[in-house]
């Protein structure tokens, strides 16, 4: 493509519902790029959680036709004193697993940018990853400990923008975080229950209404508790960009209508 043309950018649902938070048009010049980052990130999660709820249809009937027409369970009869657990393991189901928390971290990141360069240009702060605050090591510790010692007098909501960081941080970054890190330092989610049935009958028997769907230990169905997540990301950006300065609010969705 030539220099000399002008681009007409449309894209699909999943990034237009991110840009009614993150319009780069809405953010200062300096900012639009970070803005534009943070937005598709944003969408890239929304459709890790569509890749999360198909996956899981497809592997429902996966699961199922294996325990019923798989060879290796042929004259398998229960033993309730060897109690054993069917359990499917799913490629397209840790993609979109693995890729909404790496990719929510990773727009916590680049938000992290967009709040120290929209109070301060001349910030470096890039990371929400975890540092002291307070005497207590917690995600977006740095960030934290910047916007308490380091941004100007001038900026008149330093305290309003701490407290619904932490609250975010105490309600659902931290365990987004802390799962992240298993991904990227362990190879997996420690606390995933993978799709699975007690063998407490012959596996032909076995009906859907009976499988154990894929599941976060204390947070439950992980389909559900991603949407939850999603849900939140939304909040956190309605309360904190409006809270930034020179964000022209008018090209953002911050209210329901």
């Amino acid at each position: 493509m030539t220099d000399n043309v002008i681009p007409v950018v449309m894209v699909g649902p999943e990034s237009a519902e991110s840009d009614r938070l993150l319009n780069p048009n809405a953010f200062p010049p300096g900012l639009r790029s970070s803005a534009m980052a943070c937005a598709d990130k944003l969408a890239l999660a929304s459709y890790s959680i569509r890749i999360i709820r198909i996956a899981i249809g497809r592997d429902l009937e996966e699961f199922i036709g294996q325990l019923s027409g798989n060879a290796a369970f042929k004259g398998f009869i229960p033993n309730p004193r060897k109690r054993a657990v069917a359990i499917y393991h799913s490629m397209p189901f840790q993609a979109g697993v693995q890729s909404f928390f790496i990719t929510t971290k990773s727009m916590l990141d680049v938000f992290s940018k967009i709040i120290s360069k929209a109070i301060v240009p001349t910030s470096n702060i890039f990371s929400f990853g975890k540092a002291p605050f307070r005497q207590k090591k917690i995600a977006g510790g740095r960030l934290l400990n910047w916007l308490e010692e380091c941004i100007p007098t001038s900026y008149a909501h330093k305290e309003r923008l701490i407290e619904i960081l932490l609250s975010h941080i105490d309600a659902w970054i931290s365990d987004v975080v802390k799962l992240r890190d298993d991904i990227i330092h362990k190879g997996q989610l420690n606390d995933l229950t993978e799709m699975c049935v007690p063998l407490s009958k012959k596996p032909q028997e076995i009906t859907k209404d009976e499988i154990i769907l894929p599941a976060i230990r204390g947070k439950g169905n992980i389909l559900e508790y991603c949407r939850h997540i999603r849900e939140e990301i939304d909040r956190m950006l309605k309360e904190t960009v409006v809270l930034l300065p020179d964000v022209d609010t008018k090209l953002l969705t911050l209210w329901d209508v």
